[in-house]
């Protein structure tokens, strides 16, 4: 099991007027990852559950405003594949195959994914930049955002 320790201390309510000065910042979660994941019929990575109910969904290097590098949260994850989301282009959805799941919004249009296809027992899956893998787990690519914003760019 993956361990977010480190980024509990993140965890924030979502009118805290501290967030803005936060290095990263997380919301917690209830019902979403369920609920999110009976609108899709599927099941999400053993990883990304455990990140959602140990820390919930946010943002990465929340003080850079360069990009969004925003953790999706399972609604916005559901809206984006069942094609709900007003907001994203039907091309930019025709990028992302249906093994690669999106849960990463870098910003205009552009996402990290986790591939599906190698998924291992422990529910960890490779991150994909387009078609550049960039981190073998969530963790380690939080760990990586930690110590260097948008590191996976200069790939």
């Amino acid at each position: 099991m993956p361990n977010f320790e480190d980024y509990k201390i993140y965890i924030s309510s979502i009118n805290d007027e501290e967030n803005k000065t936060k290095k990263h910042v997380f919301f917690s979660l209830d019902e979403d990852v369920k609920e999110a994941e009976e609108r899709l019929q599927m099941k999400f990575p053993g990883e990304l559950k455990s990140l959602y109910k140990e820390l919930g969904y946010g943002f990465l290097c929340n003080h850079d405003k360069t990009r969004r590098d925003r953790i999706m949260d399972p609604h916005s994850i559901a809206d984006f594949i069942l094609d709900e989301d007003e907001f994203i282009d039907e091309d930019v959805k025709e990028l992302y195959p249906d093994h690669m799941l999106v849960f990463f919004e870098i910003g205009s249009g552009n996402y990290l994914t986790l591939d599906l296809r190698q998924e291992d027992s422990n529910g960890t899956c490779p991150i994909y930049y387009f078609d550049t893998k960039i981190a073998d787990s969530i963790i380690d690519f939080m760990n990586e955002m930690d110590k260097e914003i948008d590191y996976y760019i200069n790939f």
